[in-house]
């Protein structure tokens, strides 16, 4: 486990050996994706950020603070609703047509409701749409800018910032929960198949590092912020009394830069496979490797990862059939 001494001094070296770096930040509006943003455009010289979300109000006063940290930035908000897969494949498209190759996608999109499931046009529910299929599509779409950073010998690198080492059950007969849906459920079998579809990427892309982040419990995220009242006033009050036993979004921000860009998570050599059976990284709160559960090397061994895999893979000719149906 790095200790933050160690966080901030490689997050600091950054200006030397990663002058000009460019990101694609999804949900980056507010909460860890925005403090991560601020700690990218302190430690970068040049960085060019693309900063996707839907809040307009909130990316304006974000990119005026960016550019107050750092006048060289270049900083591009794409405005979009990111729980449909037709907007996350514009985005892909824009960011696409604008750039040759880029060095990290970084989502943190996402939010937590107790409403029940919510579909959106294209059939998905909305919170596992953005926890788990608005970031594969994602990460599918940009792979091939991805590697070619790679093939330059530049940073290429995935973070998918939700739960990594809290994956909980897989409905393997309800993939798309339609029958078992409910917040624990929906949370835990996205964390799960987060873990599982990084996993495949990282085996078919072994030049990119895939990462899978778990934040620890982080003060003012605004995820709860879908709970509604007065229990989101519970909460914070709760998260008050509980300030000791958790992180700051300033210390957290530090962190998920460390890992976006640390040479520790630079993809697995012949040389360190030996020291992990996995090619991705599951990475707990304070920057340490999460240990291989039995649940998780089930999934590994039993088939359910290729079976989630060929599972999004329809998902996602059925959300473009209806997207060629609607247009």
């Amino acid at each position: 486990m790095p200790s933050l001494e160690v966080i901030q001094q490689s997050n600091a070296s950054l200006r030397d050996c990663h002058p000009e770096l460019t990101a694609v930040m999804l949900g980056a509006t507010g909460g860890i994706g925005a403090a991560t943003c601020r700690e990218l455009v302190r430690q970068v010289k040049r960085p060019t950020l693309y900063i996707v979300g839907q809040n307009q109000s909130r990316a304006s006063a974000l990119i005026l603070e960016l550019k107050a940290l750092n006048p060289t930035a270049r900083l591009i908000f794409i405005q979009s609703d990111l729980t449909l897969l037709s907007n996350v494949d514009d985005v892909c498209r824009q960011i696409t047509e604008r750039e040759d190759k880029i060095n990290l996608l970084f989502m943190t999109a996402g939010f937590l409701s107790l409403q029940g499931r919510d579909e959106t046009i294209e059939g998905l529910d909305k919170m596992y749409s953005l926890q788990y299929f608005a970031r594969i599509r994602a990460i599918v779409k940009l792979l091939p800018l991805l590697y070619l950073a790679s093939h330059d010998h530049q940073l290429a690198r995935v973070v998918s910032v939700l739960g990594a080492g809290n994956e909980g059950r897989i409905f393997v007969g309800d993939l798309e929960l339609k029958n078992n849906y409910n917040l624990q459920n929906c949370s835990n079998q996205a964390i799960a198949m987060n873990s599982l579809a990084l996993e495949h990427l990282a085996r078919q892309n072994p030049t990119i590092s895939f990462i899978h982040a778990y934040p620890g419990v982080v003060r003012q995220t605004g995820i709860m912020s879908h709970m509604g009242q007065p229990l989101s006033t519970i909460i914070q009050v709760m998260m008050f009394i509980a300030t000791p036993f958790t992180t700051s979004i300033s210390t957290c921000a530090k962190r998920q830069l460390y890992l976006s860009t640390a040479d520790v998570f630079s993809p697995p050599t012949e040389d360190t496979k030996s020291t992990t059976s996995l090619a991705s990284f599951r990475v707990g709160s304070n920057g340490e490797i999460c240990p291989q559960n039995s649940l998780l090397s089930g999934y590994l061994e039993d088939g359910t990862l290729n079976n989630v895999w060929r599972f999004t893979e329809a998902m996602f000719k059925r959300v473009s059939q209806v997207g060629d149906k609607t247009a």
